[in-house]
């Protein structure tokens, strides 16, 4: 690894968060080490594709974080933020990529877009029906996330949901979505699909299978 490459995750200034801005950093600090990319990223964030996203992220940490209202951030689920996410962006039809193995969860979801109101595209990884075999791959079924953003993309949906696609499959789909995407649920087959869950226990009963001493 480079000498100086960035490890936000082991500073200790913390300068970014705070109002302390003469607080020296290290030579590490993306900050530091990339002025013209700051000033440059900066810039596409008044893009309008970009602008879009960010209204929508602020009307909806404006209700989540309503200062009148501060104890009700605690009850927004991720699935109550997407939903606010969608109608602050006027969108109306919603779309489900889900892995065969959550169908049942991907049911559960679509009936509750559905009854508050969004019009809901679901496609299973298994669509297409590949054979394995005929792309020169082991096993008897062929997951096809590729397909999954096509048919998506074909339905002109406004906003894609990515329910437990595989590792790899996840970043298939997000390449060629061409809709906003994003995850509800990421799999996890170790810890019921709670993966912060590894990073919590990395600190007691999994620390010997995390940790390479």
């Amino acid at each position: 690894m480079e000498e100086h490459s960035p490890q936000c995750v082991k500073c200790t200034i913390l300068r970014c968060s705070s109002k302390e801005k003469s607080k020296k950093v290290s030579a590490s600090c993306p900050t530091e080490k990339y002025p013209d990319l700051v000033k440059e990223t900066a810039e596409r964030y008044k893009l309008p594709e970009n602008q879009g996203v960010i209204q929508g992220w602020l009307g909806l940490m404006s209700k989540i974080l309503n200062p009148e209202k501060a104890k009700e951030k605690w009850s927004w689920t991720r699935i109550d933020e997407i939903m606010e996410y969608a109608r602050i962006r006027g969108m109306t039809r919603l779309g489900i990529a889900t892995c065969y193995g959550l169908m049942s969860e991907s049911k559960s979801l679509s009936d509750i877009l559905e009854s508050n109101g969004f019009d809901v595209v679901s496609i299973s990884c298994l669509c297409g029906e590949v054979n394995p075999q005929d792309m020169g791959m082991p096993g008897d079924i062929f997951c096809n996330p590729i397909l999954q953003a096509e048919v998506l993309n074909h339905e002109k949906t406004d906003l894609n949901i990515m329910v437990g696609l595989c590792v790899g499959h996840d970043i298939l789909f997000l390449r060629h979505s061409k809709a906003e995407t994003t995850p509800l649920i990421v799999k996890d087959r170790s810890t019921g699909h709670n993966p912060v869950a590894a990073l919590y226990q990395s600190q007691g009963f999994f620390k010997d299978r995390f940790i390479k001493k």
